[in-house]
């Protein structure tokens, strides 16, 4: 069962005490009107609209209650709600009176039956036992019409709002729709608590239909929807996979609840929708929030900031994790990752230091192959072409006619002619550097010409 927010609280339970009215031989036949706060419930089948059927409806009329039941139930009133407020309501005493009272009610009229019931459901009300509130309520409700319409309005409510407390969603929503035939206007909050219970029903359609109500009348009149009003919409929409929908939602929420969470979720979308460069600037706003803690999302940030061109972002990022916060592992990958973003924002003194640290931990020639050409990047042909001839060796290597051009360059500069001249031969056998391999291999036979003719002078 889906739960979205408890439907009654210990703090409804006062409110709907402290509702109560002294009553009195003179005051019992008004309306005995208890107002709950808007809870979040919720009714079935399609966007729920106030039926109002009781407009203009004749004043119902009951009997009046006897001086003596007015005495007592106000008793009973008082221990629910203390005059003095330094005295604590206590529902117990006032359920043993009702008790007393109900036992001897043979005699009383249909009205005095409605007050007792009623008074005995805010006693339940008052220690918890919501079952037997909405027993009590239950029986006040058989005796309708011996009530002012208000009163059966705000108790029928209150009963729906209480199945929801006992995860019985649908009897809530049976019971709130004979609620709204006494309504003349729902709120959007109304509209809210019903899109609740049509999503806890799995109803995903009228969900949607009752938060958008609630959603659009709440922003007409200038107001800002509640966070979870506009959580329970963005989610509805990216259920039936609407992320177009679910985007101007998600923006909404940012920008009235501004969360890195939030700035996550749009990257994701944003992804969803073929808008790569919105979903890196949105990740990295996270990122600066500090909604990105995991190595994962910080390893996957980095390499958005590679494919997207900005290599001094990425090496940032990995730096970060990996040294400072100590969230990314320093695994022979991380460190070979940090070290091409490195090399890529043209810092090739600290590339090399990371592909160092990376050759050590790796037995992968792929990684080995990035340290010698760092060491090529910075003059060190020697090294290069020991780490290149390392990686040949240890395989796995994607391109390996680029693995061949680094050694064969290193042994170039280090006027080994026919060493350069083998590895550039090893590297033409792919079509791909067939004609620079050709081009080098020529340049190496004139160098190594000169250096022979100097060699017999």
């Amino acid at each position: 069962m889906k739960q979205v927010f408890p439907a009654v609280s210990v703090a409804l339970n006062r409110t709907l005490l402290a509702g109560l009215i002294a009553v009195s031989p003179v005051l019992i036949n008004n309306a005995l009107s208890v107002v709950a706060p808007s809870v979040q419930l919720s009714v079935a089948h399609a966007q729920v609209t106030a039926k109002n059927k009781y407009a203009g409806a004749q004043q119902r009329k009951f009997p009046n209650v006897t001086e003596s039941f007015g005495k007592k139930i106000t008793e009973a009133a008082n221990f629910l709600q203390p005059q003095d407020e330094s005295v604590k309501p206590d529902p117990r005493k006032a359920m043993q009176l009702l008790n007393q009272m109900e036992a001897n009610s043979a005699k009383a009229n249909p009205y005095e039956k409605v007050l007792l019931h009623q008074y005995m459901g805010y006693a339940y009300l008052g220690v918890e036992n919501y079952a037997k509130a909405i027993e009590s309520f239950n029986k006040m409700l058989a005796l309708s019409p011996n009530m002012p319409l208000a009163t059966e309005s705000s108790t029928i409510r209150i009963v729906g709002q209480l199945y929801s407390q006992l995860d019985n969603p649908k009897k809530a929503l049976e019971t709130l729709l004979k609620w709204t035939d006494f309504a003349d206007k729902l709120k959007p909050e109304d509209s809210y608590m019903f899109a609740t219970l049509y999503y806890q029903l799995d109803d995903s359609k009228n969900a949607l239909l009752n938060i958008n109500e609630a959603v659009k009348v709440q922003e007409a009149a200038g107001k800002v929807p509640a966070e979870s009003w506009y959580i329970l919409q963005r989610g509805l929409y990216f259920d039936k996979e609407d992320y177009k929908g679910g985007l101007v939602v998600l923006e909404k929420l940012i920008k009235h609840y501004p969360k890195a969470q939030y700035w996550k979720q749009l990257s994701q979308v944003y992804r969803v929708l073929d808008r790569t460069n919105d979903a890196l600037h949105a990740m990295e706003t996270c990122y600066l929030m500090g909604g990105l803690t995991t190595e994962r999302d910080l390893v996957n940030l980095a390499y958005s900031f590679l494919e997207a061109e900005t290599p001094y972002k990425a090496a940032k990022v990995l730096r970060k994790g990996i040294y400072t916060d100590k969230v990314i592992e320093p695994t022979a990958k991380n460190l070979k990752t940090l070290a091409d973003a490195l090399r890529l924002a043209q810092n090739a003194k600290e590339s090399l230091v990371e592909y160092e640290r990376a050759a050590t931990k790796s037995t992968d020639g792929e990684l080995i192959i990035g340290l010698a050409q760092a060491y090529l990047a910075n003059d060190k042909f020697k090294d290069a072409s020991k780490w290149g001839r390392d990686a040949l060796r240890k395989g796995g290597i994607k391109r390996v006619d680029y693995a061949n051009l680094t050694v064969a360059q290193a042994e170039f500069e280090l006027k080994n002619y026919d060493e350069a001249i083998k590895f550039f031969r090893e590297a033409g056998k792919d079509a791909r550097s067939s004609k620079v391999a050709a081009q080098w291999i020529a340049f190496c036979e004139r160098e190594k010409k000169k250096q022979e003719l100097a060699n017999q002078d």
